[in-house]
């Protein structure tokens, strides 16, 4: 199978581990660098989360309808109201 359940737990916890560590940089500086460095860290780990959702809800057939329509709908609606940047 090409995306796993051990992959999805990467994606999501990878994603959620990124955007708090950028969330720490960005909230902890006092240089616009590192703001810049903090939200660019912030931003990777936003991508792997919606990315593993909207892929997850997508590719994995195997997983019953309800949830991948909510791993879509997830991944949406952090896509409309977070955003990558």
């Amino acid at each position: 199978m090409f995306l796993s359940d051990m992959m999805l737990t990467l994606a999501f916890g990878l994603g959620l581990l990124l955007m708090w560590i950028g969330a720490l940089v960005y909230g902890l500086s006092n240089n616009e660098d590192v703001d810049n460095i903090g939200r660019f860290i912030q931003s990777v780990g936003m991508l792997a989360l919606t990315g593993g959702l909207l892929l997850g809800g997508f590719v994995r057939n195997d997983i019953e309808k309800h949830v991948r329509l909510g791993m879509l709908i997830a991944g949406v609606l952090l896509l409309i109201y977070i955003g990558f940047w």
